[in-house]
């Protein structure tokens, strides 16, 4: 196995990284970029989708594993990651000149407390 490793390693380096370069998600516009052009781009789009659906399923399940979910927030149990998507994006593009600036993960909160409400 130690003999190995150097022709695996040789191997990894040899693929060539994707053509499609993803953005780094900083800000809620980052993040809306990515969820936006899920439906934009025939080509790619599959790639922006799994950014925005994994970006925004992973703080909810942090918030949810941490116990720091509110529990006037209800998410629906069915269609979640659609949901998700659909109510970030409309709720950054509501007042996008502020929102788009806001870190990502508060966007994502906030979004959470106007469209999710229990009841």
């Amino acid at each position: 196995m130690p003999r190995l490793l150097p022709l695996l390693l040789a191997a990894t380096l040899a693929v060539p990284a994707s053509a499609q370069q993803v953005p780094e998600i900083g800000n809620a516009g980052d993040l809306l970029f990515s969820c936006q052009e899920a439906d934009n781009d025939p080509r790619d789009g599959f790639v922006f989708e799994l950014e925005c659906l994994r970006y925004l399923g992973g703080v909810v399940d942090g918030l949810t594993l941490a116990g720091a979910m509110p529990e006037n927030i209800c998410l629906p149990e069915a269609n979640r990651d659609d949901a998700l998507r659909r109510a970030f994006t409309s709720w950054v593009h509501k007042s996008f000149s502020r929102r788009s600036k806001m870190p990502a993960a508060e966007a994502i909160f906030s979004a959470l407390v106007e469209k999710f409400p229990c009841g």
